[in-house]
């Protein structure tokens, strides 16, 4: 596996809870190839409020495919899991609410932060991820949606209190663009001087050497911590509100 080394900076506002309702959407067409869209990169920018794109790209199984959502508490440095049904993916905090934003098959779910199984709100076909909430538009939340095949990933906006999708059309001969499109599909982030990342980690066992991947938090200088210890099972997909962090733990098969 790869070490993912995006660096991104999510200014997260807070703004008053939005309603959701219930009702089934399609993703954008234009399946393949997407149109030309001037100033895509800067778009997403000043939508996620990133200061930088800079990275390198994910390798496969660098990921948790699917879990439950565990949340730490970075202040006590304790975790505790938010769900039990699994299933469970690509989790980001919905600003100005009590609550989660997860994937769970092509269902976009709500999920308490206090605990408890998540409410379906609708479906999204084809959708792959979540990549977070707008810093001027925190009811909104961009999205990946799978592409045709052979071609790379759709970005799309997501209007999360009716479920309506606009597609964030980009050239995929672009490099640059191109290259945003790859970042956005990658686990590491950068908040300012603090930073979420998911690494390999191994320990001798009777059996052998154990490995797999947890969630790694740093501010400033100090020391990573190993905030998921997840010892033995892969967790990832981390997602960061202030003094929270969100991330998925796989359930054992």
């Amino acid at each position: 596996m790869k070490r993912l080394n995006t660096a991104f900076l999510f200014l997260m506002l807070m703004s008053p809870p939005v309603v959701a309702q219930t009702q089934s959407n399609s993703p954008p067409a234009a399946a393949g190839k997407q149109s030309t869209s001037p100033g895509f990169v800067d778009r997403i920018l000043k939508f996620l409020g990133f200061g930088a794109s800079a990275g390198t790209l994910k390798g496969p199984g660098d990921e948790v495919t699917s879990g439950n959502l565990w949340v730490a508490d970075l202040n006590s440095g304790s975790n505790r899991a938010l769900t039990s049904g699994g299933g469970y993916r690509s989790p980001v905090f919905l600003p100005g609410t009590a609550d989660i934003l997860a994937l769970r098959g092509s269902d976009v779910m709500r999920v308490p932060l206090a605990g408890g199984e998540g409410r379906k709100l609708y479906s999204v076909a084809s959708i792959t991820k979540l990549v977070g909430a707008g810093t001027d538009s925190p009811g909104e939340v961009l999205i990946l949606l799978q592409g045709g095949p052979g071609s790379h990933a759709r970005v799309g906006l997501l209007t999360v209190h009716s479920g309506a999708v606009t597609p964030v059309p980009y050239d995929p001969l672009s490099a640059q663009e191109l290259k945003m499109v790859e970042d956005l599909e990658g686990w590491s982030r950068t908040y300012g001087d603090k930073r979420v990342y998911v690494e390999k980690v191994t320990k001798p066992a009777m059996s052998g050497t154990i490995e797999w991947v947890d969630v790694f938090y740093s501010a400033g200088d100090a020391k990573p911590v190993d905030v998921s210890n997840c010892d033995g099972t892969n967790c990832g997909q981390p997602s960061l509100s202030q003094d929270k962090l969100v991330f998925v733990k796989a359930t054992p098969e």
